[in-house]
């Protein structure tokens, strides 16, 4: 058989994604996963995702001193995990 007849799964499942309108949807839940990804084990060990809602990322730190070092990279963060969804996604961190 011919490949050009085939089209790939992710690309499939991606379009069956956007046509019901959760491709949005399945960004923001990823979001999470790439907040561990991206601030490291160490960071991920003393902070908790408590939940994402309307673009804001809500981040729980333990620790003031890692609460003023998130404070200070929040926005690279952000730039990160809107990178890994492939557009703006999360609008704003708040740490607490």
């Amino acid at each position: 058989m011919n490949n050009e007849n085939f089209t790939s799964l992710s690309v499939l499942l991606n379009k069956f994604l956007r046509e019901r309108g959760l491709e949005q949807k399945m960004k923001e839940l990823s979001v999470p996963q790439y907040w561990r990804d991206i601030v490291g084990e160490q960071v991920n060990k003393v902070s908790v995702v408590k939940y994402f809602e309307n673009g804001q990322l809500f981040v729980e730190v333990r620790a003031s001193v890692w609460r003023s070092e998130l404070l200070l990279r929040r926005e690279d963060i952000r730039r990160k995990i809107n990178e890994r969804c492939g557009g703006e996604v999360v609008r704003e961190i708040i740490v607490r």
